[in-house]
């Protein structure tokens, strides 16, 4: 008894594809010498690039949580209002600190660098005062147009060798950071904010209409003392721990030299 016979592909046809195509032919594999193909080529700054992004959320995520730090507008963008003084700050660099001051429009100045010493003291007419790594109570006067040291000072022991003290007060609870100016108990600030967001320090300008916070974003906000209008950036830091100075503050000096 015969069976039927089953129908056979012709002898040397390609089994069909497994991407849906029908009895076309057989795509061929590339031999171990061959380049590689154009779109193999350009796949890989792709790679390189959703490398570096998932490096960068992963940052985020370590520093911040999983949301960013709360998003504000620049002096630049928006300029008022302003205050009339600058600012000033020290940025450690090597072979000594680099000094920075910031306009109230938001223009940034190196002054200079290899300052020895990176404590800021105050700013008054004499110029910005740093203390230096010699005896306690020595500081330096350093012009802020030229960044040169015109003169020395001794310095108040009772009016720096204790940590100054934030002008504001800041808590997070269920996600809303508050910030308050410590003497008065003003709000200068309540908004959402990851749990690790933190404001840093806060300096009251010299006549009392501005403060400048310094958040764990590496920035430095710019807000009203009264609390009339939300926080601008400042100016964006190399590092969170800066202490800034306020031009015309008070300088706990005792006789210049």
């Amino acid at each position: 008894m015969s069976t039927p016979s089953s129908s056979a592909s012709p002898a040397g046809a390609a089994s069909p594809s497994g991407d849906g195509g029908g009895t076309g032919r057989g795509r061929r594999s590339s031999s171990p010498g061959s380049p590689p193909s154009a779109s193999g080529a350009r796949s890989v700054p792709a790679l390189v690039a959703a490398a570096v992004l998932v490096v960068v959320a992963i940052g985020l995520v370590l520093v911040f949580g999983i949301a960013r730090p709360p998003q504000l507008a620049t002096v630049t963008e928006d300029p008022t209002p302003s205050p009339e003084a600058s600012l000033a700050w020290t940025r450690w660099a090597d072979g000594g600190s680099c000094l920075i001051t910031l306009d109230p429009q938001g223009v940034e100045d190196e002054v200079g660098c290899g300052y020895e010493g990176q404590e800021l003291v105050a700013w008054t007419d004499e110029g910005i005062m740093l203390l230096g790594p010699g005896p306690p109570g020595s500081a330096s006067i350093i012009d802020p147009a030229t960044g040169e040291m015109v003169g020395q000072l001794d310095v108040d022991p009772d009016g720096w060798s204790e940590p100054r003290d934030s002008a504001v007060h800041s808590t997070t609870v269920d996600g809303t950071l508050t910030v308050l100016l410590r003497d008065s108990g003003t709000e200068l600030w309540r908004v959402e904010a990851p749990e690790n967001y933190r404001i840093r320090d806060g300096v009251l300008s010299p006549d009392e209409r501005f403060v400048v916070l310094v958040d764990s974003a590496d920035r430095l906000l710019l807000v009203p003392a009264d609390g009339s209008a939300e926080p601008r950036v400042w100016a964006e830091v190399e590092e969170s721990w800066v202490q800034p100075v306020w031009e015309g503050s008070t300088s706990p000096t005792a006789d210049e030299g």
